[in-house]
């Protein structure tokens, strides 16, 4: 099945190289991933993980709400330069962001962003839902449905579904196709289980890919990689 309308969360890791939290020539592998995303006349929109920035599971210390807070805020250190570099190679953009802040970000304003989605421009929402406690999976589901797309497409640093944790059991069995109910009875980890069943309530379908120059690009295309989660 080819999609013509996909939101693409971006995993944290998929912005930083070995020693540098964001890396320009991680963030040009994403860009000119886009670029032919938008030469196939795809409407392309995007989330921006912060997990190279900050995360809660990774900190577990301190003030739950503050340490999300400063994630949300993380996630726009991924924004700049994907936006900075879609602009340099003269990619139509448009950043929202779920709080307002100061800087040259409007805060996300429905009416205004339907706009854009219609005229074609590569959308880019960061900071997550603006809430603490969800996480920007959360935010990809939400803003997925806003704009009503064919696919949420999770591209991140494993190339699918596993049974257990891939990184932690090499036993693991990649699982092709799963039900959004599977996943939350399971406890997979794979995406946030909040942002599964609002996925699940409003039939969103979700693809979890490893993030690989040409990977989204052949799943938009119709290639069977990763896993599909329906």
């Amino acid at each position: 099945m080819k999609y013509n309308k996909v939101l693409i969360k971006f995993s944290g890791e998929s912005f930083g190289a070995k020693g540098k939290t964001v890396s320009d020539q991680k963030v040009k592998q994403i860009v000119t991933e886009i670029q032919k995303l938008v030469k196939a006349k795809v409407k392309v929109a995007i989330v921006c993980g912060g997990g190279n920035i900050s995360r809660w599971k990774d900190v577990k210390k301190g003030d739950r709400v503050e340490v999300d807070l400063e994630g949300i805020k993380g996630t726009l250190k991924n924004v700049f330069p994907l936006e900075r570099l879609l602009k340099k190679a003269k990619v139509p953009t448009k950043v929202y962001t779920s709080f307002a802040i100061n800087s040259k970000y409007p805060i996300f304003k429905y009416s205004q962003v339907k706009k854009d989605w219609q005229a074609g421009k590569v959308l880019i929402f960061g900071g997550g839902t603006g809430h603490p406690f969800f996480t920007t999976d959360m935010a990809a589901v939400l803003r997925g449905l806003e704009i009503n797309v064919d696919l949420l497409i999770k591209a991140t640093k494993v190339d699918g579904v596993y049974d257990s944790d891939p990184v932690k059991n090499s036993q693991a069995k990649k699982i092709n196709r799963i039900s959004y109910q599977k996943i939350i009875s399971d406890q997979l980890k794979i995406i946030d289980s909040t942002a599964t069943c609002l996925a699940w309530d409003n039939k969103l379908p979700i693809r979890i890919i490893k993030w690989e120059e040409g990977n989204v690009i052949d799943v938009v295309r119709g290639k069977n990689l990763g896993s599909l989660i329906q």
